[in-house]
């Protein structure tokens, strides 16, 4: 009895190493090896489109002191519509948008697209998805205020002016309404082609890149 389960044990056994051999000398289909890949990679902050206006005396008034402002924003965040195209054929379509509940945190974006070697036409684009008057009420959103605010005056002097800057210079360092990358590119095997976000020229760019670690 006990010999014949040390026989069936023993076989089992052997199958078992046999078919692990196996399969460890099987190609897998899914990264084969000349192989390249398309990748998209960035991350930036959303734009936040507003309208903003400057409040009167009367309306300051009935603010706090410490919590008054001269010119009021209201608004949201931006949401985008990525799409990836390889010789004219759509590879990949999603919405993207900023982290957090009010999605008002950088936008992370990792997009991987396998892709045969050789010469192609890649266009990548990034559209606002919000229009001109997508916000709650029904006002029309800008991306910019042209508003120039009075000088305020006592404790909180200049307060507007820095809070237009600031503004201003998220406006600059955010995403653009519209991202267009249409170019072509030689991808060699095993290597990868990466689209990424330049914040200092505001634009897509692509670069070569080494084999992606698989």
């Amino acid at each position: 009895m006990n010999a014949a389960r040390l026989s069936v044990a023993v076989v089992t056994t052997v199958a078992g190493l046999a078919a692990l051999a196996y399969a460890s000398a099987v190609p897998l289909p899914y990264h084969p090896a000349d192989s390249a890949a398309l990748r998209l990679s960035w991350s930036a902050r959303p734009e936040r489109i507003e309208v903003c206006r400057t409040l009167s005396d009367d309306e300051l008034a009935k603010v706090a002191e410490h919590m008054r402002q001269r010119v009021s924003c209201e608004g949201v965040f931006a949401t985008y519509a990525l799409r990836t195209e390889v010789d004219d054929e759509l590879i990949g379509e999603s919405v993207v948008r900023g982290a957090g509940l009010r999605n008002d945190r950088p936008l992370y974006l990792l997009r991987d697209y396998p892709i045969p070697p050789g010469r192609h036409r890649v266009r990548v684009s990034l559209l606002r998805r919000e229009k001109a008057t997508d916000d709650t009420t029904g006002n029309a959103l800008s991306s910019a205020t042209t508003i120039a605010p009075e000088v305020d005056t006592g404790l909180y002097a200049g307060r507007s002016a820095r809070e237009l800057n600031e503004r201003e210079r998220r406006t600059r360092a955010a995403i653009p309404a519209s991202l267009v990358l249409d170019t072509v590119v030689v991808i060699a095997p095993n290597h990868v082609a990466l689209v990424t976000f330049n914040v200092n020229t505001g634009a897509l760019e692509l670069q070569a890149g080494p084999p992606p670690a698989y």
